[in-house]
């Protein structure tokens, strides 16, 4: 039980400093404004990838050691977005003279989804890493849940769940 609790209050550490770290960072009430806005029009917020990775590895049954270096882990990741995030540039090189040039224009504007997309595969082999081999299942059992959850949600609006035209399932 104290085990549980430790490692609970060392996620919640985590979450917490990541907050106040992105707060100091410029957050303004801009910024919450929207997030509210994109919440209100999907009827729900995407779950963030730290949370999800907190969610899911609390439930794998980490000990304290493990959780204080899958808190390590996330420090790293947000402070690796932070700096992505504050080196973002605008494509403006790719106008020069009365040209235009496509491949500089795609090369800066892919720069930081890929450095993103590298960030959140680093940290989640750091996660994996740290793992034993049951938690691993554990974990990417809850991890991948809603990923899951919404191919299958996705693929029964199209029509892949329903039976094929000639094949059983009508009711005649």
């Amino acid at each position: 039980m104290y085990k549980r609790i430790l490692i609970a209050s060392a996620l919640a550490s985590t979450l917490l400093a990541g907050n106040a770290m992105a707060c100091s960072q410029g957050g303004n009430s801009m910024n919450t404004s929207k997030a509210g806005e994109r919440k209100g029009q999907h009827g729900h917020a995407k779950k963030h990838l730290v949370k999800k990775v907190i969610s899911a590895v609390s439930k794998s049954g980490i000990n304290s050691a493990q959780a204080q270096k899958v808190t390590d882990a996330i420090n790293a990741f947000k402070q690796q977005k932070m700096e992505i995030m504050a080196a973002k540039s605008i494509p403006l090189d790719a106008f020069k003279d009365n040209t235009f040039n496509k491949k500089v224009f795609s090369e800066i504007a892919l720069a930081t989804p890929k450095a993103m997309v590298n960030a959140k595969a680093k940290l989640l082999d750091d996660v994996y890493t740290i793992l034993d081999k049951e938690q691993r299942k554990i974990f990417t059992r809850e991890f991948t849940a809603a990923m899951v959850e919404k191919t299958i949600k996705k693929n029964m609006i199209k029509g892949y769940m329903l039976p094929k035209k000639g094949q059983g399932g009508s009711c005649r």
